[in-house]
């Protein structure tokens, strides 16, 4: 559904003429275009329900499948000590908040929230529809930008400090999983949504700057699970970098947090097996997973977290400080202090500072459940007898900020695990053992077979989110290095036709040199079903024609099938860099291309004309009911594979012409005129001639807007 919704929103604010400061601090932009997805809002954080009224939305992986959100809220706190306002009120401490349930927008002011490209976003038509999951909206293209696509943002806080952040994204397939994130925080004295000066002279104490993670693996075996684990109730937090346990093969350089989806006793889970990679054994149990959808599958694999890169160690001293962060911790998701928080209440803000801010660094949660370490044998309850569970915190600070001083951090958040395939086979293999904890589940990964029972595959997942956090470290302190996907098609279209369905795409020239060609890949059924490569074509081709005559069988009537295409690089553009495998050609992200609206082998041409008929009629409008646009349609059956479409109002207005040329003897018309204004009421007539023979028929129709 939210695709429809961002489709609107231009519109809208282009009809109300909202001004920049005002669309600021409304317009989210999304990550999209790497298998990692998440949106990102204009003040700086992304609080609980930021976007919509959905505890586990964002942080998507892999974003090609439904329901992978993990990230429940965020929270983001300044804090600093001494300060007196522009109204000369002093405060001991004091703390500005947005999330993880605060909006902020009291004391976060949005100056400036754009996604700017390295190039341009890709157009992904099926039957001349727009399909998207989540929007591409490239506000700037900057050539030189060393990821694909970056957000900016810029914001004032009533501590006269401005935060700008710069969130990247890499379409690397070996760098697409993870967003790095660049703070810089600078005593601007700018505390209001104007670049006024307020406090001009004012030296900030004891800065402390406080994110906190609440997330839950994942939407998709919620209800499979039980409630609870929606709003992160059955959360296992570790650590890495902390200096008080391993760091599982992670560069010592790191700090920081990742989660996983553990067993949840209290409340007891609604299944009775060992539910710690979400295995999906009856479908049925959640509105978010087909009902037929019971292999036993691995629903929720993933590990994600978030990691320090970079903390200055000084204002005016940018090397690493290797002391940072001051604090790592968990708290209570639902402690008293997490709930609306208030600029205004000194007792509060004291207890943020004290509590929260100088934690300091505490055992980690996932001992505290398991002290033996061996989480794959967990048996006691995460949320350790609290509401909420627990969610990932860490602080960096103390500074002083001089007027016009910064500090520069950089955190990287990742998401990975051992994959949808293994997850497939993997929890396969378990229900077939009816729930055997210990059995031993054979697996290839990369042309060796492995023995582990189901829970010790999950944990290979947390191998792959340590050489994640890794490869963006050495991306990072290389200036970006890791080598570049090649760019994506432009336009991307698939047209469902009678014979065949028919693939076109658009490709810059400048760029045809940097390719070898082009892979077309298809999934039957469902967007979440797997693809096979079924065409490799040369990089001048800018059609194909999915039919009987390809080499590994077209399409099947009844059947609606999924695509994208990627461009393939030159062997020589992969360096090797920043931990990229260099025994391979790139490619471009197939989340460019990807279509999530069915294309499909419509029906035989019509044998004769008096066959045709129009449906539904009298066409009800049903938009006041449904945001679906696809569905405002009115299609002709049974035409000529060539036929010639003109439609009339009753009066003889002629309003539109079709051109139906697909072979199929399906048409169709959106209900707009030729000059794109939609109809109204009343009744229609339909002039379809064969183009082969000549012949002539009219069909008259309703339409009820």
């Amino acid at each position: 559904m939210y695709k429809y919704i961002f489709r609107i929103l231009p519109v809208c604010i282009a009809l109300i003429a909202i001004g920049q400061s005002a669309s600021a601090q409304t317009q989210p932009r999304w990550l999209s275009v790497g298998s990692l997805n998440n949106f990102f809002m204009p003040v700086g954080n992304e609080r609980e329900h930021a976007l919509v009224t959905q505890q586990q939305f964002g942080l998507q992986w892999p974003a090609v499948y439904n329901n992978q959100n993990s990230q429940a809220a965020k929270g983001l706190w300044i804090g600093t000590t001494n300060f007196t306002d522009e109204n000369g009120v002093e405060y001991p401490y004091k703390l500005v908040h947005a999330g993880p349930r605060t909006s902020g927008l009291d004391t976060f002011f949005p100056m400036e929230h754009k996604l700017i490209g390295r190039y341009g976003p890709t157009e992904v038509f099926v039957d001349g529809d727009a399909s998207f999951n989540n929007p591409d909206e490239v506000d700037e293209v900057d050539p030189n930008l060393p990821s694909d696509r970056m957000i900016y943002t810029r914001v004032n806080t009533s501590l006269g400090i401005t935060m700008e952040r710069r969130i990247m994204q890499f379409t690397n397939a070996f760098h697409d999983n993870y967003h790095v994130m660049e703070y810089t925080f600078t005593n601007t004295g700018r505390a209001d949504d104007t670049d006024e000066v307020i406090f001009p002279n004012k030296t900030l104490e004891n800065v402390r700057f406080f994110w906190q993670y609440r997330y839950s693996v994942v939407n998709e075996t919620r209800y499979v699970v039980g409630n609870a684990s929606g709003w992160g109730k059955n959360a296992m937090t570790d650590r890495i970098g902390d200096g008080l346990g391993p760091n599982y093969g992670a560069d010592p350089r790191l700090a920081g947090h990742f989660t996983w989806h553990g067993l949840m006793t209290n409340p007891p889970a609604i299944v009775d097996y060992n539910h710690i990679g979400g295995p999906i054994w009856t479908g049925a149990n959640s509105a978010d997973i087909a009902a037929d959808d019971t292999s036993g599958r691995l629903g929720a694999y993933h590990f994600v977290g978030n990691a320090f890169l970079h903390i200055d160690t000084a204002p005016g001293n940018t090397a690493h400080d290797p002391n940072q962060p001051s604090t790592m911790t968990e708290t209570e998701s639902d402690d008293d202090l997490n709930r609306p928080n208030d600029s205004f209440n000194e007792t509060r803000m004291e207890q943020e500072y004290r509590r929260f801010m100088e934690a300091g660094r505490t055992p980690r949660h996932a001992f505290l459940v398991t002290p033996s370490g061996v989480f794959e044998e967990q048996t006691q309850d995460p949320s350790r007898g609290s509401s909420g569970g627990y969610s990932a915190a860490s602080g960096v600070g103390p500074y002083t900020l001089a007027p016009g001083e910064s500090v520069r951090i950089v955190k990287v958040e990742a998401a990975s695990g051992i994959g949808r395939e293994a997850a497939q086979a993997i929890g396969e293999a378990y229900k077939l053992s009816d729930g055997d904890d210990d059995e031993d589940i054979p697996y290839e990964v990369n042309g060796t077979v492995y023995n582990f029972n189901k829970n010790e595959w999950v944990f290979q997942g947390r191998d792959s989110l340590m050489l994640t956090f890794n490869r963006a470290l050495e991306n990072f302190l290389s200036d970006y290095s890791a080598p570049k996907a090649p760019q994506p098609p432009s336009v991307f279209n698939v047209d469902s036709g009678g014979d065949g369905i028919y693939l076109s795409w658009e490709y810059p020239d400048a760029e045809t040199a940097n390719i070898q060609g082009f892979e077309i890949y298809r999934a039957g059924y469902r967007r979440d079903s797997s693809y096979v490569r079924i065409a490799t074509v040369d990089p001048n081709v800018r059609e194909f024609a999915d039919t009987d005559d390809n080499p590994l069988g077209g399409p099947i009537r009844g059947i609606d099938y999924y695509y994208y295409i990627q461009a393939v690089g030159l062997d020589n553009q992969n360096t090797g860099a920043a931990l990229t495998p260099a025994d391979r050609a790139l490619r471009s992200s197939r989340y460019f291309t990807q279509t999530y609206d069915p294309a499909f082998l419509r029906r035989q041409p019509g044998e004769t004309m008096d066959q045709i008929v129009v449906v539904p009629n009298p066409y009800i409008d049903s938009a006041g009911t449904d945001v679906s646009f696809e569905r405002s349609r009115i299609f002709f059956f049974e035409v000529p594979g060539r036929a010639r479409i003109d439609i009339y109002t009753e009066m003889g207005e002629h309003i539109q012409t079709i051109d139906h040329s697909d072979g199929s003897g399906d048409a169709e018309w959106n209900l707009n005129t030729s000059s794109r204004q939609r109809i109204v009421s009343g009744v229609y007539i339909a002039s379809i001639e064969n183009l082969d023979t000549g012949e002539r028929v009219t069909r008259k129709f309703v339409v009820i807007m």
